[in-house]
């Protein structure tokens, strides 16, 4: 059985890391059970299984619900939890719904959000809560698939991002997930950073990589992102096994 590690484990880790998300009990069985350092419990969630177009349609419940059934499991792996859209938008309010999500059996939450959000991250880690930070592209913030784009190409972006990845590290995460961010600019910021980088469509200079469970074994009938990979077909798989047992009822 591997080992487990802490959030302290992974914020002076020398290795590169890799993130896997999972969304309920069979998902995080298959994460838990694989090499994977963390598991997170992403609102990706409404848009690979719940059918919603964004990720700001996900709701505290959903993500409490995705991270119990997760917890089920005998969980030797990091698990983390996003913080839904608007559910951090205070202090107080920000608090209170980590707790939900630690009381679940996260050890640690997921916030969006730079500058602006340094003193809700500080407040939450002075209240005992693990946190990893998350900028660049903003899912939470994205109504048009057209706002999906790589950040960083021009000098103000550039500028903008590097100072939101100092000021969420000076806030205390233990780790940083960038999300579209130009590969030369991750490349940067990962330098400049004393905690780890995990990179989403970001290249391949950050310290981890984190995906989507769907994408990776290709349990989707939408096309994949530019930056994920896919693995297998179980999609098509699993359209051939049910054609196959109805063929076979018929007859």
């Amino acid at each position: 059985m591997k080992k487990k590690l802490s959030t302290e484990e992974i914020k002076f880790s020398k290795n590169k890391l890799s993130m896997v998300t999972a969304y309920d009990f069979i998902s995080g069985y298959i994460v838990n059970n694989s090499k994977a350092d963390m598991i997170l419990v992403g609102d990706s969630y409404g848009t690979t299984s719940l059918g919603y177009e964004f990720t700001n349609q996900v709701e505290l419940t959903d993500i409490i619900r995705a991270t119990k059934s997760i917890f089920n499991n005998q969980i030797n792996t990091l698990l983390i939890s996003d913080l839904p859209y608007k559910t951090y938008e205070t202090k107080k309010q920000a608090l209170e719904n980590a707790k939900k999500l630690i009381d679940c059996g996260a050890d640690a939450v997921k916030l969006e959000g730079g500058i602006e959000k340094e003193k809700i991250i500080r407040f939450l880690i002075e209240n005992d809560i693990k946190v990893m930070g998350h900028i660049g592209i903003k899912p939470q913030n994205i109504t048009k698939l057209e706002q999906f784009k790589i950040l960083g190409k021009i000098n103000n972006e550039k500028a903008s991002l590097m100072k939101d990845a100092l000021a969420v590290e000076k806030s205390g995460v233990f780790a940083l997930v960038l999300e579209l961010v130009q590969s030369d600019l991750s490349n940067e910021i990962t330098k400049k950073l004393n905690i780890p980088t995990i990179g989403i469509g970001s290249g391949k200079f950050t310290d981890g990589q984190v995906q989507v469970f769907n994408d990776l074994i290709g349990y989707s009938p939408f096309k994949l992102p530019r930056h994920a990979k896919k693995y297998s077909n179980v999609f098509e798989i699993a359209t051939k096994s049910i054609n196959d047992f109805i063929k076979e009822t018929k007859k």
